[in-house]
């Protein structure tokens, strides 16, 4: 499934803050490896927010754990990831590891499984910058864990600093992960399906937060998600994959103004408008034609 043609920008590679070329991951089965992600190409511009949408098993969430080196295992990846000038398939344990929340961090889709519920929220957020920032006081770290949740907008975050994740709403934990992501001031993060189990008012409360924390931090985004309507708030760019592959790829507004694939307007279509009739959404067969 080749992906459509277009030029996107930026023309050119110098404003990038990483550049994926022909990313493929595979692990083992029965029958061999199977690829998950196929010859993948990607640019996220400095400062600037990329959307990566398709259904589940398309192999975005896949593509943004090759770029962490946090494949389950078995999983292989191949093809180059530079960022900022520095080709991460060739860094050490050591050096990926320092890479990982100091320079690149990452938000999973689920904050209460990923937050321990026998620590309180303050102490995670501490111990997280204290593995990057060696010989930092718990002073210190505590400082920044209460201004990292205050500019989350949690309000009173010197109270709420002591309390446990069951403590908070589904949209407060995900600010909570956000704030621990941003306490080490990464250039890159990655957000992972951050609205998934939240409900529609919360979710715009959260895109509204990533599109604000972007503007005043600076930082690069990539947004994993399956939901056409998400990724229109808070990026420029967006690829489209499905099985693996890219389908299309191209600027927000050349996405939703004029798709030029069908599996793109396929998801534009799925997106829920107050005026659409009750009807079967209509669908793709395996190789991309409509059965």
């Amino acid at each position: 499934m080749p992906e459509t043609a277009r030029s996107t920008a930026p023309n050119s590679e110098e404003g990038n803050l990483l550049e994926v070329r022909d990313l493929t991951v595979s692990f083992p089965t029965a029958e061999g490896r199977t690829e998950v992600v196929k010859s993948l190409d990607l640019d996220v511009p400095r400062g600037g927010a990329v959307g990566i949408v398709g259904e589940s098993g398309s192999g975005k969430s896949m593509t943004s754990l090759a770029i962490m080196d946090l494949l389950p295992k078995g999983g292989q990846r191949s093809g180059s990831l530079r960022f900022d000038g520095t080709e991460l398939s060739e860094l050490g344990n050591a050096a990926m590891r320092r890479m990982r929340g100091d320079r690149i961090a990452m938000i999973f889709q689920d904050p209460l499984s990923s937050l321990n519920p026998y620590y309180t929220v303050g102490l995670q957020i501490e111990e997280a910058y204290r593995s990057h920032r060696r010989g930092v006081s718990r002073k210190e770290a505590r400082k920044v864990a209460i201004e990292a949740m205050d500019r989350v907008r949690i309000s009173d975050a010197a109270r709420r600093v002591d309390h446990y994740p069951h403590q908070f709403s589904g949209g407060m934990r995900q600010r909570v992960m956000i704030a621990m992501a941003l306490s080490m001031e990464p250039e890159l993060l990655i957000a992972d399906e951050p609205t998934t189990a939240l409900d529609v008012t919360v979710q715009a409360q959260i895109l509204d937060l990533m599109s604000e924390l972007r503007e005043e931090t600076g930082v690069g985004l990539i947004m994993i998600t399956h939901d056409l309507a998400v990724v229109s708030e808070v990026t420029e760019h967006i690829v489209v994959m499905r099985e693996g592959c890219v389908m299309e790829k191209g600027t927000a507004e050349q996405i939703f103004s004029d798709p030029q694939h069908e599996y793109t307007q396929l998801l534009l279509d799925a997106v829920p408008r107050i005026d659409d009739e009750i009807g079967a959404l209509r669908t793709l067969d395996a190789e991309g034609a409509q059965p």
